[in-house]
């Protein structure tokens, strides 16, 4: 049988955040006779692309300046502030109500869904679908890439495509409503009544989006993300006891609360904390390390490639990893520590305690985690988290092996009916 993947990214393989793709194409590759992957959300500069698969083609859709266009989306909004489309399902309708902050906020949604379906089209011209017995059209994540997934229907049956199935992954900010600063997403009944199925990546987010949403419980299906490489390592054997961080800085993450609990450790011995990643909080970041007490280091090495962060652990003793966001989905930085058997503290938010189990293989804190409990976990972390790292290890190994788990999800998505 032949098929064809269609997969709709917003960055991928041109830029990053998602990251995650890096490791699934290539068991995409193998299943499917052919992959082609447009990205949307981009400006048309980004042309350069990760290696990819002989069978796998990708291509940046983007047409003009990306603040242009979301600026143009966002006037063509502006009518639904006023009327609701009228093909909006009931359910939509109600999330909607009758705020104008979320009304405009539909309108720009559904006029960029509108205008980055037009792109795809524009790039599939001429393209002859026909010699494939499937086409599974898969939007990566379950917002603006699922919608394009379901209006791409029609182009692809007017390129020849017989038996389509239209999927969609969740992570976080696509599928908790909670994480959207109004507290609502648009077109969720309308996207999961045209979706054959959606993919939350924990068993959290599964859970979330079936509770929500119960009249299309049979459509959700968790599916693991993964990571690959990962090698038992140790930690550190000279007295430095060794933190690591890898995230975007920003205020979900919440790294103000490790530094506030590094400046108390002090008298503990010494520690040195790296930090990988950058965004906007990095320069207060710097500013509050610089007044650390004396044995407490702080080292920002900025934004690594994937493959640069998995040579830091094989190439450096790492202790102890923290991740004490106020909200996650299934922090892939979790399971790359896991990978290497370094502990981890998280907090109790989205799918963290699906990777961590408390006492076990690291530390789980409230959501709202105070610094002094933090500073506590770090203490205790020196005198125990090396007897974690053998469960650290073990729980990647079990559970989060990227090619295991694609393939699995591959198995999955390879058998729904349309």
């Amino acid at each position: 049988m032949k098929r064809c993947a269609i997969l709709v990214t917003t960055g991928f393989p041109f830029a990053g955040g998602e990251p995650y793709l890096e490791a699934e194409i290539p068991v995409l590759a193998q299943t499917f006779s052919r992959v082609l992957i447009f990205t949307i959300g981009l400006s048309p500069d980004r042309t350069a692309a990760l290696p990819l698969p002989e069978n796998v083609t990708a291509y940046n859709c983007a047409r003009g300046s990306r603040k242009l266009n979301r600026l143009r989306d966002l006037v063509c909004g502006l009518p639904t502030v006023f009327r609701l489309p009228e093909d909006l399902p009931a359910e939509d309708r109600r999330e909607a109500g009758t705020s104008p902050a979320r009304r405009l906020f539909l309108g720009y949604f559904l006029s960029r869904v509108r205008r980055h379906t037009a792109e795809i089209a524009a790039v599939l011209s001429g393209t002859d679908l026909s010699a494939y017995d499937e086409v599974l059209v898969y939007g990566y994540w379950f917002f603006a890439a699922a919608a394009c997934a379901v209006r791409l229907r029609p182009v692809l049956e007017r390129r020849g495509a017989r038996k389509i199935r239209a999927i969609s992954r969740a992570h976080g900010y696509d599928l908790y409503t909670y994480a959207n600063r109004l507290g609502y997403l648009p077109c969720r009944t309308a996207l999961l009544r045209s979706l054959d199925a959606v993919y939350p990546c924990s068993d959290d987010g599964a859970a979330y989006l079936a509770q929500r949403y119960p009249a299309f419980a049979d459509k959700i299906h968790p599916a693991f993300l993964g990571t690959d490489g990962g090698v038992r390592t140790d930690g550190s054997d000279d007295g430095v006891f060794r933190i690591l961080t890898c995230a975007r800085t920003v205020p979900l993450k919440r790294l103000d609360l490790l530094a506030a609990a590094l400046r108390t450790l002090g008298a503990d011995g010494p520690v040195e904390w790296t930090h990988i990643g950058d965004g906007p909080s990095l320069p207060a970041l710097r500013k509050a390390a610089q007044s650390f007490p004396a044995g407490v280091t702080a080292r920002f090495t900025g934004a690594l490639a994937h493959t640069d962060v998995l040579r830091f652990y094989r190439t450096h003793p790492v202790d102890l990893f923290v991740l004490v966001s106020s909200r996650e989905g299934l922090p892939v930085s979790v399971m790359e520590a896991l990978s290497f058997g370094v502990p981890a503290v998280v907090t109790d938010v989205g799918g963290c305690t699906e990777m961590v189990r408390d006492g076990e293989n690291g530390y789980v804190l409230p959501a709202d985690v105070s610094v002094p409990a933090l500073a506590e976990t770090i203490r205790a972390a020196r005198t125990d988290g090396a007897r974690m790292r053998d469960a650290a290890f073990d729980t990647w190994q079990s559970r989060f092996v990227a090619r295991e788990n694609y393939l699995r999800f591959v198995r999955q998505i390879t058998t729904i009916s349309p």
